[in-house]
């Protein structure tokens, strides 16, 4: 257990440090901007939640409202510690923040117009680099995973990697059918989900030292209740299950802004 701890807060020291988007101000030798981001969204992907084609622009699509100067983009998957699907980062990159008009008069002109493409390159690269790493964790998503452990992945997510995140704005989408199948709680009884108690389940959170700090995180959910095609979760399960995500976000020093069953109906700001 120490040696875990110890690897998860390397980790996440190296993540303050980690952008996968190279610095045009370093390539050029130029004082740029410093700091933290202005504002930073966290893709965190269940790997047991399979997203049809829609959902999946529908994330695209809000991802690429954060693919702005001074904004970061986190791109994160997690299930239960099986088949290899464990927590891993697979995109985290900031565009860096433009000079301002007083300081290009500074700088000569020929230098100044390898900054412009830089910054212009720089925009394309992150861009891809980041729909590589979205459609990589989307896709790997497997529904047969014999277990769901959400409770103890956004702990573990939210401790390292949000909350030491120095972003002055943090955003997160969650990916995921919010159905817990883990050694904390079950939210299924014979293979079908159940009408989930919330004062029941939030003491077992409790007890089992999972609960967590977003940080004031705005917070997002889409996929929520989600199934196969030929499968069905009636309105009271789904609200049942709706309102234990609250209290849980709540209790979490977070935001949350929506819940999608599976869909959401509004963008993320």
């Amino acid at each position: 257990m120490k040696k875990l701890l110890l690897l998860l807060m390397t980790l996440s020291a190296l993540l303050l440090a980690r952008n996968d988007v190279p610095s045009c101000y370093d390539a050029l030798k130029i004082d740029g901007p410093k700091g933290a981001a202005e504002k930073e969204l966290f893709i965190l992907v269940d790997q047991t939640t399979q997203l049809d084609k829609n959902m999946m622009i529908y994330t695209y699509k809000n991802m690429m409202k954060f693919m702005k100067n001074s904004y970061r983009v986190t791109i994160a998957s997690f299930s239960a510690n099986a088949n290899g699907k464990y927590t891993d980062v697979a995109y985290s990159g900031k565009l860096e923040a433009l000079l301002p008009n007083s300081a290009k008069h500074e700088i000569a002109k020929k230098k100044l117009r390898k900054y412009q493409g830089c910054m212009n390159s720089q925009y394309r690269y992150a861009k891809k680099k980041a729909t590589k790493a979205l459609v990589h964790v989307l896709k790997g998503a497997n529904k047969k995973l014999p277990h769901s452990d959400i409770i103890k992945s956004l702990n573990d997510i939210a401790k390292y990697i949000i909350k030491p995140s120095q972003s002055h704005e943090k955003v997160v989408l969650l990916v995921s059918d919010m159905m817990e199948h883990s050694s904390i709680t079950s939210f299924y009884t014979k293979g079908k989900l159940k009408k989930v108690n919330t004062d029941k389940e939030m003491k077992k959170v409790k007890k089992s030292g999972y609960m967590t700090d977003f940080d004031g995180a705005k917070v997002y959910v889409i996929g929520a209740g989600m199934v196969g095609k030929n499968s069905y979760r009636d309105s009271k399960t789904l609200k049942a299950l709706t309102k234990f995500w609250e209290a849980y976000f709540a209790a979490s020093n977070a935001q949350l802004k929506a819940i999608g069953t599976p869909m959401l109906l509004e963008d993320l700001n």
